[in-house]
């Protein structure tokens, strides 16, 4: 093919990753991995009007849990970032969060299709390029405010970039691939899993490039360490949540879900891509070149990825960052077949990937209404400096009613009152679907007075003088 071709064909690529990302894109960060967003999105708020603090912008602040944003350890804010930057030109909304996320998305789909096709062929590359933009675990994690679509977006590039730097005739540049690799595991620490991979495609065979290595990995390893440290040390231990799912959730858990691990990966990527990506492994026993290595090593570390990692911990969103590998040793199986019959195969197989990813996504982008509803009157009927309790873990009205407060995070319903006890918070917000049990909350009715939706004022019990003032009453 022509490369007009190849430009209108990948052009129709990108339209189609971002037709299937588009579906749910106005909704507000309350369907599935509400938390996550609304944590993402909430540090953009704390960014505004410091945005040219450095470097204190970019140490991560959360709602929760105390009378004032909480300093937490987490990974580089480059989306909060650019979003509180979004916000401060053209105003606030939870689509510009999605809009920055398709874009990485589209930008993720062009890097895949510049490695595949450098390293194996333009055919590879495009196939490469439709895989990915229609898995299920790519669509709906392309349109999620969260540091994954930054970190894709990075880590492609700085594959791509470092294999265009070994074969360039330049001698120089590396630097370039070196910060984008930097910037990919600033994004999300999984990353790093690609910095053995970076080394062999722009490095091996090592001949006389041991200086070249060590400039590389200075660049590559310094600021990640520098941040990581920074940010360790200027948080409190409870809110070192970086290294606490390390040292407890990955090394110190011996809890490991297989059967959650299975339904994950066949839902995220489909049977049909995991079959066609261990044929496009083997078949990569025949490929002469000196990526070969260096595709066996993404493989193996991989692997051992989901099966050390993922299988700890059973979110589907941990399997992020193998969705590129899968896409592009699935396109390199299927260009083993001669190009007319190949393609002809390629695209039906491309139709039976997508095939139900429509009805199995569904339940991703439902989301309560009830959230708003209670976050809305929050805003409207309290003080801007009031604290909040949330009966449940999940912070979403924090960021919805932009206020800070506490979590109950136990279900007990004589711990969980003597804790609601304790809290300094003004209000306690029911959260819809509470799991707190009935006794706790007759035990709230009886001492606390309900306000709004759901929403007792913990300032007026039921013996307090203050509830004989219905003009009181009636004004909070």
């Amino acid at each position: 093919m022509g490369r007009g071709i190849n430009r209108l064909l990948l052009a129709g690529i990108l339209l189609m990753t971002l037709g299937l990302r588009l579906r749910g894109i106005t909704n507000p960060l309350l369907d599935d991995q509400a938390w996550r967003q609304a944590d993402t999105a909430s540090m953009a708020t704390h960014m505004l009007g410091n945005l040219l603090n450095f470097p204190k912008v970019f140490l991560p602040q959360l709602n929760y849990d105390g009378v004032m944003p909480q300093h937490v350890e987490l990974e580089f804010p480059f989306l909060p970032y650019v979003l509180a930057w979004t916000w401060t030109i053209f105003g606030w909304t939870d689509l510009w969060g999605r809009i920055w996320s398709v874009s990485l998305s589209l930008l993720t789909v062009i890097g895949i299709y510049d490695l595949g096709r450098r390293i194996f062929s333009e055919r590879v590359g495009l196939f490469a390029a439709a895989i990915y933009a229609i898995m299920p675990l790519s669509i709906y994690y392309g349109r999620v405010v969260m540091p994954e679509p930054m970190a894709q977006a990075w880590s492609i590039w700085a594959l791509a970039m470092v294999w265009r730097w070994r074969t360039s005739p330049k001698e120089t540049g590396s630097w370039r691939a070196g910060l984008l690799m930097a910037g990919a595991i600033l994004a999300k620490l999984p990353q790093l899993m690609l910095f053995p991979v970076a080394l062999l495609l722009g490095f091996w065979p090592l001949q006389e490039r041991v200086r070249q290595i060590i400039r590389y990995s200075l660049i590559v390893l310094i600021p990640p360490i520098v941040y990581y440290v920074w940010v360790h040390f200027n948080v409190d231990s409870s809110s070192q949540f970086v290294s606490g799912i390390l040292t407890e959730q990955v090394a110190g858990s011996a809890n490991i879900n297989w059967e959650l691990l299975e339904k994950n990966v066949e839902r995220g990527f489909t049977d049909i891509v995991v079959f066609l990506s261990g044929l496009g492994l083997l078949r990569l026993c025949f490929f002469r070149s000196p990526a070969r290595l260096a595709f066996w090593v993404w493989g193996g570390i991989s692997i051992l990825y989901i099966g050390i990692v993922c299988a700890r911990i059973p979110l589907d969103y941990y399997l992020v960052p193998v969705l590129p590998l899968v896409a592009l040793l699935s396109a390199y199986a299927i260009d083993c077949i001669a190009n007319l019959p190949g393609t002809v195969i390629g695209i039906v197989l491309l139709a039976l990937i997508n095939k139900g990813t429509f009805s199995d996504l569904t339940p991703k982008y439902q989301w309560n209404q009830e959230y708003l509803s209670q976050a809305q009157w929050i805003v409207d009927h309290t003080e801007n400096s009031s604290v909040l309790v949330l009966s449940d873990p999940p912070p979403m009205t924090f960021y919805y009613a932009r206020r800070v407060g506490f979590r109950l995070n136990t279900v007990d319903d004589q711990a969980s009152f003597n804790l609601l006890q304790q809290f300094p918070g003004d209000y306690l917000v029911r959260l819809p679907h509470s799991a707190q049990n009935e006794k706790f909350w007759r035990n709230v009715q009886e001492r606390y007075s309900e306000i709004g939706p759901g929403i007792f004022d913990l300032k007026i019990t039921e013996t307090s003088p203050l509830l004989q003032d219905t003009d009181v009453l009636g004004t909070r």
